[in-house]
C-alpha cells in the first residue's frame, strides 16, 4: 500500500524521530489516562494530548498537510469511500456476531449495554463526535504518521489497531469489533490519506453503537415488564 501520510518526516532523520517519540508517549497517556480516570470521564485530558499530537506534527513536517493526513477529500474520492464503508461495516458486524456467538457458547451471558432515552443526546456527543475526533488524533495522527515511515503502512495498521483494542479493553469495553474496527480505522486512514474518514467511519460506527444501546433498553424494560 501506498501512502503520502508521513512522506514529509523522509526528509528528517531528527524529526522522524520525535514524531516517534511523541506518537508512543501520547498513545502510552491515553491509556494510562483511560485506566486513571476511567472512560469517558479523561475526555478533557486526552483532548490536550490530542491538540499536543497535532502541534508537533505540524511542526515537524513544516505544515505539509498531506503528510499529516489533514485534507478534506480523500484521494480516491468519497463514492469510493461510500462503496468501501458499506464492506467494512458488513465485515466488522459479522466479526461482532461470531465473536458473541463463540462468547454465549463458551457459558457466558451475553453482556448487555443500554442507554436510556433520555441519555441519547449526551452519548450522541460523547459516542460520535467527542470519541472520535479525539481518538482518531490520537490512534491514527499520532501513531500512524511517524510508523508508516518507520515500518512500513500495513505493520502500522496492525500496531495501530492493536494499540485501539488495547484502550477499549482497559476502559472496560471488550470487544472484537474494537479490534477490527481498530484495523480497519488505520488502513482507512494511511489509505485515503485524509483524517476525515476514519473519523466519519468511527462515528458512524458508535452511532450504530448507541442505537443498539438504545434498543436494548427498551428491550430490558419490556423483559422486566413483562
Amino acid at each position: 500500500m501506498q501512502t503520502a501520510i508521513g512522506q514529509h518526516l523522509t526528509h528528517s532523520r531528527r524529526a522522524l524521530a520525535v514524531a516517534g517519540a511523541v506518537g508512543v508517549l501520547v498513545v502510552a497517556a491515553d491509556l494510562v489516562l483511560v485506566w486513571w480516570g476511567r472512560y469517558p470521564e479523561a475526555m478533557e485530558a486526552r483532548g490536550v494530548l490530542a491538540v499536543v499530537a497535532l502541534f508537533a506534527l505540524l511542526r515537524l513536517t513544516g505544515g505539509d498537510l498531506d503528510s499529516v493526513g489533514l485534507r478534506l477529500r480523500p484521494s480516491q474520492g468519497w463514492w469510493w469511500w461510500v462503496l468501501v464503508s458499506l464492506g467494512i461495516g458488513v465485515a466488522v458486524a459479522v466479526c461482532l456476531v461470531v465473536g458473541l456467538g463463540l462468547w454465549v457458547l463458551t457459558g457466558h451471558a451475553l453482556p448487555v449495554y443500554t442507554t436510556r432515552p433520555g441519555e441519547i443526546a449526551p452519548a450522541f456527543l460523547r459516542m460520535c463526535v467527542t470519541a472520535p475526533v479525539l481518538e482518531e488524533a490520537v490512534y491514527r495522527l499520532a501513531l500512524c504518521v511517524p510508523l508508516a515511515v518507520c515500518i512500513g503502512p500495513w505493520k502500522t495498521v496492525v500496531v495501530s489497531g492493536l494499540a485501539f483494542a488495547a484502550m477499549h479493553m482497559i476502559a472496560g469495553i471488550p470487544s472484537p469489533e474494537n479490534l477490527v474496527g481498530g484495523l480497519f480505522l488505520a488502513w482507512a486512514f494511511l489509505k485515503s490519506e485524509s483524517i476525515i474518514v476514519p473519523v466519519l467511519l468511527h462515528s458512524l460506527g458508535n452511532l450504530c453503537a448507541l442505537l443498539v444501546q438504545v434498543g436494548g433498553w427498551y428491550w430490558q424494560t419490556a423483559a422486566t415488564s413483562a
